[in-house]
C-alpha cells in the first residue's frame, strides 16, 4: 500500500508539473502576440487546452501568472547565454562569447523581449519591491558572470583597471540597448554586424590594447 501511494503521488506531481509548464508556455505565447494586456485567464487556459478553473488551481490571478512566465523567460535567457560560453577560454574570448550569445538569443526571442523592454510594469512596485527582487536576481546572476570575467582580465593585465561590478552593469546595458535598437527597427544592419560593432566598442572600453591578441 505504501508503494502504491508513492506511485500515485509521483503521477500527481508529474501531472501538476506538466500543467504548470503548459500554462507558462501558453502565457509566453500570449505575451509575445499581444503584450501583457492580452493575457487573461480565459485566453491562457484556451491556449493551454485547459479549463479556466484549472488555471486557478495553479495561479491565483493574472499578475501571478505573468510574473511566473517572465521569471521563466529570464532564467532561460541567462542559462542559455551561459551555455554558449567556454569556461576555459581566455577572458576576452569569454566576454565576447557572452555578448554574442546574449544579443543573438534576445534577437531570436524578439517578440517576447520587446514586451519586456517596453513594458516595465512588473518593476513598478519599486526597485526593492517583491516583483523587482524576483526578476533582478536573474540580471544579477548574468552580471556576476560578466564581473568574474572582467576580474580575471584585470588580474592578468589584459583589461584596464576598473570597477568591474560597475563595468559589468554598463556592458549589460549596452547589450540590451543594442538588442532594443534592433527590435525597434532602427537600422538595417545584420545581426552579425551589430554583434561585431558591439564587441569592437566594448573592446575599446575594457582592453588595454584594442588591437592586441585576444587574452
Amino acid at each position: 500500500m505504501i508503494q502504491s501511494s508513492a506511485k500515485k503521488t509521483s503521477r500527481k506531481e508529474l501531472l501538476n508539473g506538466y500543467r504548470t509548464r503548459s500554462l507558462l508556455e501558453a502565457t509566453r505565447k500570449v505575451i509575445a502576440q499581444g503584450g501583457f494586456d492580452a493575457v487573461t485567464m480565459e485566453r491562457v487556459s484556451a491556449e493551454a487546452g485547459l479549463t479556466k478553473g484549472a488555471v486557478y488551481l495553479y495561479f491565483s490571478n493574472k499578475e501571478q501568472l505573468i510574473l511566473a512566465a517572465v521569471e521563466e523567460i529570464s532564467s532561460e535567457l541567462v542559462e542559455r547565454i551561459a551555455a554558449e560560453v567556454d569556461a576555459d577560454a581566455p577572458p576576452w574570448e569569454r566576454l565576447a562569447q557572452t555578448l554574442r550569445a546574449q544579443l543573438a538569443i534576445m534577437d531570436e526571442q524578439r517578440d517576447l523581449i520587446r514586451v519586456l523592454l517596453l513594458d516595465r510594469r512588473l518593476l513598478r512596485d519599486s526597485p526593492g519591491g517583491q516583483h523587482a527582487r524576483r526578476l533582478f536576481k536573474y540580471r544579477d546572476r548574468h552580471e556576476e558572470r560578466l564581473r568574474q570575467c572582467l576580474d580575471e582580465g584585470v588580474r592578468k593585465r589584459i583589461f584596464r583597471s576598473m570597477d568591474t561590478a560597475q563595468a559589468a552593469f554598463f556592458i549589460n546595458e549596452m547589450t540590451v540597448s543594442a538588442a532594443g535598437r534592433r527590435m525597434m527597427g532602427r537600422g538595417a544592419q545584420t545581426l552579425e554586424r551589430d554583434i561585431e560593432e558591439l564587441l569592437a566598442f566594448v573592446g575599446l572600453l575594457v582592453r588595454k590594447h584594442a588591437r592586441g591578441a585576444a587574452g
